[in-house]
């Protein structure tokens, strides 16, 4: 993962590009990292150990009759 200050060559927008596409392609990046953000946070989640184990523990197969 590249910090925000590892990846400050790719947030600069050349002068001559018009403002409007350049204000597009800022919140491109951003809503592009916002989304890895929310991902990588998520993986974290699902993959970290629970407490007691598993969530929803399975009943005996003899419950029913």
């Amino acid at each position: 993962m590249t910090l925000l200050s590892q990846d400050l060559s790719r947030e600069r927008i050349p002068g001559t590009v018009p403002d409007g596409l350049a204000a597009r392609v800022v919140a491109l990046r951003r809503a592009r990292r916002d989304a890895r953000t929310r991902a990588s946070r998520v993986r974290r989640v699902l993959l970290a150990p629970t407490a007691s184990g598993d969530l929803h523990p399975r009943l005996p197969d003899d419950h029913r009759n």
